[in-house]
């Protein structure tokens, strides 16, 4: 996990975890999951999250890393500035693989 903190408060987060959940491509691709309070979106702290767990990801020796998201998420924009692309998607959501 890599924490945002403004001020002593906590303000986002970002971890990843090798479960069976929306994002699972297969057991050797942690799944990918962020979060950030709305009043400190498009500040450029999630992007930072994401370079810093990518970052620390490449360094422990994983290929890749993958996540899902809602079509219509704003974050999906943010996704694929950091590097992730879609590799499948349905009505709703798109799965998303970032190669490290």
């Amino acid at each position: 996990m890599v924490l945002a903190e403004i001020k002593g408060k906590i303000v986002g987060a970002v971890w990843v975890r090798i479960m069976n959940d929306y994002g699972h491509i297969d057991n050797e691709t942690p799944s990918f999951a962020i979060s950030l309070y709305e009043e400190y979106r498009n500040m450029g702290i999630g992007t930072a999250l994401m370079r810093d767990m990518l970052e620390l990801l490449k360094k422990k020796g994983y290929e890749q890393t993958s996540l899902s998201v809602q079509k219509a998420n704003y974050a999906v924009g943010m996704y694929r500035k950091v590097g992730f692309e879609v590799i499948d998607e349905n009505e709703a959501e798109y799965i998303m693989v970032c190669r490290l």
